[in-house]
Formats: C-alpha cells, structure tokens, sequence
C-alpha cells in the first residue's frame, strides 16, 4: 500500500493575498486553492514548505494526517489574547504545545501512534467540521484543550508502570465547565484523533454546568476609564480582528477582581480517569444490552403475532426461484427460529424447516443460504 499524506490550511479571519497563493502555488502545482484555504495530498513525496512557517505566516488553521498513524491539528491566535495561565495548563512537552512566533501564539496539537488501533481515514473536509474550536478557545471555552490533554496524558500512561513517579505530571488541570455538552466540533475533535468516549463522560462527571456570561460582562463597562472606553473604540474603527474577544478577557478580569475566583477542585491522575472511565464502559455495555433485550423481546412479540401469515409466505418466495426472495424466506425463517428458541419449540420448529427442504432439494440458491445462515 503507497503512503498518504494530506495538508490542509484555512484563513479564518482574513482572505490570502495574491503573494500567498503564489507561494502556495510555489509549494505545489498540484495545490487545491481558494481564497481562504489551500491542501496538499501526496501518495508519494512530501510537503517541500514547512507547516508551522505556513500556518504562522499566511492561515489561522491546519490540518495534517497520514495513513501511518500521525494526526495533528494547530491553530495560530493573535498575541496575547490567550491566558498565560491557560497556556501553562495546558501544557505538555512534544504533543500540546504553545509558541510565539511574531504576533502570532501557535497551538500545536499531535499524536503520533506508531501502530493505531482504528482506521485510518483520508483528510479531504476534514479541517471545516474543526475550525470552530479554534473560536471556541479564543472565546475561553477550554473544552478542546482538555479534551486533547486527556487524549495525550491517556495515550503517555501506556507507557509508564503502576506508580511511575511520572504520573505525577498526568494530573488534569482544571475541567471546564459543560464538557458533558459536546458542540458537533467538539466530536469531531474527539473523532479526528480517535479519543475514547467513555473517558471523555468520565472526565465530564467533575465539570460544571455554566451559562454565557456576556450580558453579566457588560455590567463591567462603566468601569473602564475613558482612555481605555476610547482605545477600544479607535480599534473598533480599524477594524481590529476579534476585539470583542479582547474586550470580554478584559472584562472578566475587572469582574474576576470583584467577585474572587472559584477555588479548584480536587485533581484526578490521567490513571484515577482510565480507572473511571472502565466503570463508565460496563455501564453502557449494560444499558446497551438492556436495551438490545427489550427491543429483541418486542420484535419477537411482533413475530408471534403473525407467525402463521409469515410460515404461509415462505413457498411462495421460494417459488419466484429468485436471489432476494430466497434471502427474504431465509430472513423469515431465521426470525421464526428465534422465536421458536425463546419458546422452547426448537424441535417444531426443525420439523417444518426439515419439511421445506425436502420440498425444493433441487434449488442449490435456497440450501446455501439456509447454510450460510446456520439455520441447517
């Protein structure tokens, strides 16, 4: 099987000038180019730019994916309009990663799984079901962020033994609130690098509920001083790209040093998360069971209501001497078997089934299908 590669790059908050799509078009002739997005797919080769220089000078969003296992997702934000104390937390060496570069801040998200254990899939639409989590983050909404830790720090406990000093490091930082409410970027964030779901309503059982504060903000304006009411003001004017985003961290700040912040709650280890993520997974194997059982139990309610009708329908399907009427009378006869096993009428059951073969012992279709379906 012959590699594949595949490079995806968005402009989110502005369109590329003509010099960038000429440098796109220098990268490859082959390029898929608009005016806001430029992807790169190879077989065999490879990308001649460097992604990072790529995103940090012309796009705000990349994606990149192999067959062999490597994924990877990094998004360029403005300096500055993300936390610093938000950068630390989320923080760990050669998988989630932040760096300057001019009056950029890159996050850098990637996962390198020398065997992976899901399929692998090609990256073509990808990167426009994950664009919004880079809004998301601009916006203090954390979950994406802790979402890939989790992914990380899960992947990183493979490698260490029961009680590794190590572990130490894999302690979560704060949860953010509502990750039991998963936006449809958020599961394709969660789908794109093949993060367990039962660890992730695992982690979500310690994050709490919280609202859109933008109106409580706004109760902060007032306390601006003139100066600073006019400074956002005058870059409201030329148009600074996401503002508002810089307007409400400065609120929350003033509103921060009023009310006091939340003292955190107790830290689980990526091992005590694994731990409750195993007791998640058997209680939805359960209720999936359950509920498997009930559904099972009505269709075969449904079956006995009517299983003289369908014992009658079984020689005229078979008499079309027809590919899908014999799949249909070998479908019938299997929902009358289960039925007959759920009434202990088994041995009936065979009698009548016995009696229909030797009816058509010419039609080889018919046989093989009731073989195929272990019904003989």
């Amino acid at each position: 099987m012959s590699e594949y590669q595949y490079y995806e790059f968005h402009a989110l908050d502005r369109p590329l000038t003509s010099e960038a799509q000429a440098e796109m078009h220098r990268l490859s002739s082959r390029v898929n180019l608009t005016a806001t997005s430029a992807s790169f797919a190879y077989n065999y080769g490879d990308f001649r730019g460097d992604p990072y220089l790529v995103l940090a000078e012309h796009f705000d969003a990349m994606l990149y994916i192999t067959n062999w296992g490597m994924r990877q997702l990094m998004f360029r934000f403005p300096l500055h309009i993300i936390p610093d104390d938000v950068m630390k937390a989320y923080q760990v060496a050669d998988s989630l990663e932040w760096s300057a570069e001019g009056e950029y801040v890159i996050l850098n998200i990637e996962l390198r799984e020398e065997e992976p254990d899901y399929e692998w899939i090609e990256g073509e639409g990808l990167l426009a079901g994950l664009v919004q989590v880079r809004d998301d983050v601009l916006r203090g909404d954390y979950r994406a962020l802790y979402l890939a830790w989790l992914m990380i720090a899960s992947y990183e406990l493979d490698f260490l033994e029961e009680e590794d000093e190590a572990e130490a490091a894999l302690t979560e930082p704060e949860v953010p609130p509502n990750l039991q409410a998963l936006s449809p970027a958020l599961r394709n964030f969660i789908n794109f690098f093949g993060i367990d779901a039962d660890l992730v309503t695992a982690a979500a059982q310690t994050s709490p509920k919280a609202e859109k504060n933008s109106a409580k903000l706004s109760a902060y304006l007032d306390q601006l001083a003139a100066a600073e009411q006019r400074s956002f003001l005058e870059r409201l004017l030329k148009s600074e790209p996401h503002l508002d985003v810089v307007l409400a961290n400065r609120l929350r700040e003033l509103s921060d040093a009023e009310t006091g912040t939340l003292p955190a709650g107790e830290r689980r280890t990526i091992r005590q998360l694994v731990t409750a993520s195993q007791s998640v997974r058997q209680q939805r194997l359960d209720a999936e069971r359950q509920e498997a059982e009930i559904i099972h139990m009505k269709k075969l309610g449904k079956i006995a209501q009517q299983q003289d009708r369908l014992w009658g329908q079984i020689p005229a399907l078979i008499n079309q001497k027809r590919a899908n009427t014999y799949e249909e009378a070998v479908s019938i006869l299997k929902d009358l078997r289960d039925l007959a096993a759920h009434q202990q009428r088994l041995a009936e059951f065979q009698e009548k089934l016995a009696a229909i073969r030797s009816q058509y012992p010419t039609l080889q279709g018919l046989h093989r299908r009731l073989k195929e379906a272990r019904l003989t």
